[in-house]
């Protein structure tokens, strides 16, 4: 019995040392393992939803009307152009999407050159924002410039609305914009197609 005793004294005391003996380093390395993993786990708390941002740039073509026989006609008229303009360009388009869904934020800058059928070079500059829903019905409106002769720009608020058909990575855009200022109103249809550029 006091040989047993003895053993159990022994060998109590040899596991207390060999603990006593591991390096702190290693007590801490385990210690921050655990802790990566549970946090791996739970994932960081009320983190905001994640954003995409991506692009759909790419040519436009179109049509641009003044309709009726206003000032905006009887101006076109004056500088060589009839009340149908051709126009042709490029779209620069920004969106934001984000991950969990929701309508995408849009922000587009469309140079264009028109009147090329009458032998004129009449350049335009559209920036426009809005939002463009998950089906690809879009909305949006921001200011517009057109230089209409060597010292005059004519300037207005275009109000666009259209839809967007994709296919694959290939987007086509239909739009309908109307500009309005004191002078009149021009209205233009324009189409085109984009390829989906991710940001890097």
């Amino acid at each position: 019995m006091k040989t047993s005793w003895l053993s159990k004294a022994v060998l109590a005391t040899a596991l207390v040392l060999a603990v006593r003996s591991v390096p702190a380093s290693a007590q801490g390395s385990d210690l921050l393992l655990r802790n990566q993993v549970v946090l791996a786990e739970s994932g960081p708390a009320g983190q905001s939803p994640q954003l995409q941002r991506s692009g759909w740039s790419g040519p436009r073509m179109g049509l641009m009307m003044a309709p009726g026989d206003g000032a905006i006609s009887s101006r076109l008229k004056d500088h060589g152009l009839g009340s149908v303009v051709s126009q042709f360009g490029w779209q620069f388009e920004r969106r934001v999407v984000p991950f969990g869904g929701g309508p995408q934020l849009v922000t587009e800058a469309i140079p264009l050159v028109g009147g090329v059928e009458y032998g004129r070079f009449v350049p335009s500059l559209t920036l426009v924002m809005g939002v463009r829903s998950a089906a690809g019905f879009e909305f949006g409106m921001g200011p517009s410039f057109t230089v209409v002769s060597a010292t005059g720009i004519n300037s207005g608020l275009v109000i666009a609305a259209g839809k967007s058909f994709n296919y694959g990575a290939v987007c086509i855009p239909l739009n309908v914009a109307v500009s309005t200022n004191p002078r009149g109103t021009m209205v233009t249809l324009i189409a085109g197609y984009a390829i989906d550029q991710a940001a890097r």
